[in-house]
C-alpha cells in the first residue's frame, strides 16, 4: 500500500476534538496513524 501525506486545514476552537487536542495544537493532531 502506498503512503500518502495529507494536509487538512480546520478553523475554529477545536471543541470537538478536545481530547486530542488538550496537549497539542490541532495540525499535530495524529489521523489514521
Amino acid at each position: 500500500m502506498k503512503k500518502v501525506l495529507a494536509i487538512i486545514l480546520g478553523g475554529g476552537v477545536g471543541t470537538r476534538l478536545y481530547p486530542l487536542t488538550k496537549l497539542r495544537a490541532k495540525p499535530a493532531v495524529p489521523l489514521g496513524a
